[in-house]
């Protein structure tokens, strides 16, 4: 048993299990769509599983269950992928749209498993028998499975793609905020790139066959920090009371008279839910709707509520969720721009709230059924 591989490794799956709880709380505490919650999960969920794998190896448990030896190359592969998606994704791009480009992004990974089928169709014995053999020198190892340096090449030039792909695409969007996220983002994968070179150079130039889990520790670490920092903490304000509606002194209501205590707590509830949903509406009247940032956390704390209340009330007396409520007061605030002004379209996009034109545009013939374009061609004489 290598025992400091193993620690490196322990460590690291005790960082990427917290990173895991800090995207769930990332996605709780901000806007994000379908499409950057699963990119964002699937990054989390990979670095997980390389760590899980490192604990593997350098704790010998595949003498004991050699069934899951290589078993996750095919997906690790994808960890640069999985960052550059969701790169583009905050920026309203699916990279996985014309279909051809999913072929294209998978590629690796399907190539990968190919030559993988050979190795994990040997007999469980001489699968050991290889692992055994690379720990005394990794130039012993000949299946056409990819290992070592070889590997790890495709991991770090598929970083490389990605990261420098991002570069040329840059941040078009005007939210400096974001801008920053994505920079610190393609630094990640950069750290990625660079640390898998450093191993494969002191492996090929001076026999040091460092174990990766020395390098997914900090890359864990640095992620983890990120999510940390830009989690936006919960504000604390006092406990809401729901208001019992008391009657005026000498008054009577007939239909109070024969209402039953169950009818009068869901009566003083539903009192309750409107004056949430009230006050909630009238921050986005005043132009809450507009920050390009806005989340149901942040919107609940401008009005002094949980999110669990502001949800509550948005659910049930608007009969949508948040994100498609929100939507809709983008969307009008939108067309009366689109009427009364000669804004061009891709200013009122973002002046209305959304991140990228794309977005904006799959809301507007959602909700409008016409493009943009289309509605100010209608409605401007």
């Amino acid at each position: 048993m290598n025992y400091e591989a193993g620690a490196a490794a322990l460590i690291g799956l005790c960082l990427s299990s917290v990173l895991l709880l800090a995207t769930l709380s990332w996605m709780v505490n901000h806007a994000h769509t379908r499409l950057t919650i699963a990119w964002l999960l699937g990054l989390a969920t990979l670095v997980m599983l390389q760590s899980l794998e490192f604990l593997y190896h350098a704790t010998d448990m595949f003498l004991r269950w050699p069934f899951f030896l290589k078993l996750v190359d095919p997906l690790v592969v994808l960890l640069p992928l999985t960052l550059y998606g969701y790169q583009r994704a905050l920026q309203g791009d699916n990279i996985f749209h014309p279909r051809r480009q999913m072929l294209l992004h998978l590629s690796p990974a399907f190539i990968v498993a190919l030559m993988d089928v050979p190795y994990w169709n040997l007999p469980a014995a001489e699968r050991i028998d290889w692992m055994l053999k690379v720990r005394i020198d990794e130039s012993l190892w000949q299946p056409l499975a990819p290992y070592g340096n070889d590997y790890l090449a495709i991991i770090a030039g598929l970083s490389l793609l990605y990261w420098w792909r991002q570069r040329t695409l840059g941040y078009q969007g005007r939210k400096a905020r974001l801008g920053s996220w994505i920079n610190k983002l393609q630094t990640v994968q950069l750290i990625i790139a660079l640390s898998l070179l450093g191993r494969i150079l002191l492996s090929t130039g001076f026999g040091w066959n460092l174990s990766v889990a020395f390098a997914l520790a900090p890359t864990s670490a640095y992620l983890l920090y990120l999510m940390l920092s830009h989690v936006q903490l919960p504000q604390s304000h006092p406990p809401r009371q729901p208001l019992a509606m008391s009657p005026k002194p000498g008054s009577t209501d007939p239909a109070s008279s024969n209402a039953t205590p169950a009818d009068a707590s869901a009566a003083a509830a539903n009192n309750a839910q409107q004056e949430l949903f009230a006050e909630l509406q009238q921050a986005l009247a005043n132009g809450a709707f507009r920050d390009n940032e806005l989340s149901l956390g942040k919107l609940a704390g401008i009005c002094g509520m949980t999110s669990h209340q502001a949800s509550a009330a948005i659910n049930q007396c608007s009969g949508s969720n948040f994100y498609d409520w929100l939507n809709q007061h983008r969307i009008e605030a939108a067309k009366q721009a689109l009427r009364d002004s000669d804004t061009p379209v891709s200013r009122i996009c973002f002046d209305v709230g959304f991140n990228s034109k794309s977005t904006f545009n799959t809301a507007f013939r959602r909700f409008s059924g016409c493009t943009p374009t289309e509605y100010r061609r209608r409605n401007q004489g």
